[in-house]
C-alpha cells in the first residue's frame, strides 16, 4: 500500500510528519504490497496522503488537525476516486508522542456508511470491508459497458469486439478484476485497440517507410532492424495531444492523474518500441521524400507483411477530423466511467496513445509497428542497447531484430528499395545494394527489386 501528501499550509510540519510515521508503522511487514506516500495534488479531493496497493491508489487520507471536516468534502463520486476504495479522515491526538490515531473511513460510493477504527487496525479493517462489499462483475455487464456510445462510427467498429466478449464463458479470459478497477486481458486489450483503430479487417499487408541511406546501410551491415523506445520519439508532444484530449473530454474525472501515477511503474516493468511507416499510397511522394527521406537523398523501403508474431502490433494511425477525435473521445468516456464500482484501466495506455494524432498529420497516412517487450530482462537477448538521443536529450533503450533469411525475427519483409530523386551515385549504389543484400543473406521477397524514384522535378 502507498500513501502521498500535499505541502502543509498552516498546520505543524511536526504533526504531518508524525502522521506519516504512524501510517508507515501500520504497514510494517507488508511493504511489498503497500506503500504510504505524501500527496501533492488531486482533482477530486483534498488529501494529505495516498495509500497505494500494488502501485495503484487504494485510499486517500486527510489529516484533520482541527476537527473541521465538512460533509461536502465527503461528496466524492466514483469516477473521481480512480482506483481508490476509501477516503479516510485521521483525527489529531492530544498525546505528546502518539503511536495510534483514530480514523473515520468513508467507503467509495457509500459515504453515509462511514465506520471508525484506528491506524493500528486500519489496514485490516479496509481489507475486511472491501471483501464483504464486493459487487460482482459479469461478462454481460462488461459487454454493456463497452457497448454504450453515441457514435455510430465507433459502435460499428466495436461490435465485433463486444460480440467476442459475449461468446466467452469465463470472465477471467476477458478481464483482470482488481476490486476497484479492472483491465482487459492482454488478448482483449489488443482486440479492443484493433477495433477502435479500425483494423478489424486484419493487419495491413503492405507498408512503405522513408529513411536515410545511412540508416538502411546500418540495417544491412548489422543484419538487424532497430526499433527505438516510445520514450524517445522524435516528437515528444505526440502523447501530449492524446493526454490533453482525454483530459478535456472528461475534465471532472481523475483519468490523467491515474495515467501519470501508473506511468513510471508500467515503464519499469515492460518496454515498448515503435517503427513508423506509411500506407502504400505514399510510396513515391515528394513531401514524404522531403520530410522523412533525407530531403530526397534517402530511400523508400517497401515491405510486405505475412504473419504478425506475438508482442507485435501493426495498425494505421487514427487522426482527428473536423476538430473532433471520435476514437479518443470513446476511450476517454470509458476511462472516465465505472462499472460495478470499478474504473476501467488500460494496461499499456502509454504505448497505445502513439496511435492517435492531430488532423494536421493526416496527410502522412501513417502506419506504426509496435513491439511490447513483456520483460525488461529480454533486452540483452534482443541485442538491446542504451542511447542518448542527441536531438531531445533522452536516454532510452533500443532493440533490434534479425533480418537474415535463416533466422529472421522482423515481421516486415523487404520487397523493394526505391532510391531517392537526389541520392548520390544512384546507379553505382543500386548495384552495390543488390550485392550487399545477397552477401548478407537478407530476407527479401521473391520479386524483390531496387528502383529509382519516378520524381524528376525535384533536383538539388
Amino acid at each position: 500500500m502507498h500513501i502521498t501528501c500535499r505541502a502543509p499550509y498552516l498546520r505543524s510540519v511536526m504533526h504531518i510528519n508524525e502522521v506519516e510515521r504512524i501510517l508507515k508503522d501500520s504497514i510494517v511487514g507488508k511493504e511489498k504490497q503497500y506503500e504510504v506516500k505524501r500527496y501533492c495534488d488531486h482533482v477530486c479531493c483534498e488529501s494529505d496522503f495516498v495509500l497505494l496497493s500494488d502501485g495503484m491508489e487504494f485510499a486517500y487520507i486527510k489529516f484533520d488537525d482541527k476537527s473541521n471536516m465538512k460533509k461536502k468534502q465527503m461528496n466524492i463520486h466514483e469516477e473521481k476516486m480512480g482506483t481508490a476504495s476509501f477516503y479516510i479522515v485521521i483525527k489529531d491526538s492530544d498525546e505528546f508522542v502518539p503511536i495510534d490515531l483514530a480514523c473515520k473511513v468513508y467507503p467509495r460510493n457509500k459515504m453515509n456508511s462511514a465506520f471508525e477504527c484506528t491506524t493500528d487496525n486500519l489496514l485490516q479493517k479496509l481489507c475486511d470491508y472491501r471483501s464483504t462489499q464486493y459487487t460482482t462483475l459479469s461478462i454481460e455487464k462488461v459487454a454493456e459497458f463497452f457497448e454504450k456510445t453515441l457514435s455510430s462510427l465507433i459502435r460499428g467498429r466495436m461490435q465485433a469486439f463486444i460480440s467476442k466478449i459475449r461468446e466467452e464463458t469465463n470472465l477471467t479470459d476477458v478481464i483482470e478484476d482488481h476490486g476497484t478497477y479492472f483491465m482487459l486481458s492482454p488478448k482483449y486489450e489488443h482486440l479492443f485497440f484493433c477495433s477502435l483503430l479500425g483494423s478489424t479487417s486484419g493487419t495491413p499487408k503492405r507498408v512503405c517507410r522513408y529513411t536515410s541511406l545511412s540508416s538502411l546501410f546500418r540495417t544491412l551491415s548489422e543484419t538487424r532492424q532497430s526499433m527505438c523506445s516510445t520514450i524517445c520519439m522524435n516528437d515528444k508532444t505526440e502523447n501530449d495531444y492524446s493526454i490533453k484530449y482525454i483530459s478535456n473530454a472528461v475534465p471532472k474525472s481523475n483519468v490523467i492523474q491515474r495515467m501519470e501515477a501508473r506511468t513510471l511503474k508500467t515503464d519499469a516493468q515492460s518496454m515498448s518500441f515503435i517503427l513508423s511507416g506509411s500506407r502504400m499510397g505514399k510510396k513515391d511522394d515528394l513531401n514524404m521524400w522531403r520530410l522523412y527521406g533525407d530531403d530526397s537523398k534517402g530511400v523508400c523501403l517497401w515491405y510486405e507483411i505475412e504473419d504478425m508474431p506475438d508482442n507485435f502490433f501493426l495498425s494505421r494511425v487514427s487522426y482527428a477530423k473536423n476538430e473532433t477525435h471520435a476514437e479518443l473521445a470513446y476511450l476517454a468516456s470509458k476511462m472516465g466511467k465505472a462499472v460495478c464500482g470499478r474504473n476501467f484501466e488500460v494496461r499499456n495506455l502509454n504505448s497505445w496513445l502513439h496511435f492517435f494524432k492531430p488532423a494536421e498529420y493526416a496527410i502522412e497516412e501513417e502506419i506504426r509497428l509496435l513491439y511490447e517487450m513483456p520483460d525488461v530482462d529480454m533486452l540483452e537477448s534482443l541485442h538491446g542497447k542504451w542511447i542518448l538521443n542527441s536531438e531531445n536529450g533522452i536516454i532510452a533503450p533500443v532493440v533490434s531484430f534479425s533480418v537474415e533469411k535463416k533466422n529472421c525475427q522482423f515481421p516486415l519483409v523487404l520487397s523493394r528499395i526505391v532510391l531517392g530523386p537526389n541520392l548520390q551515385e544512384r546507379n553505382i549504389n543500386k548495384e552495390q545494394l543488390r550485392l550487399m543484400i545477397k552477401n548478407k543473406q537478407i530476407r527479401v521477397t521473391d520479386d524483390f527489386e531496387i528502383a529509382f524514384s519516378t520524381i524528376e522535378s525535384y533536383r538539388k
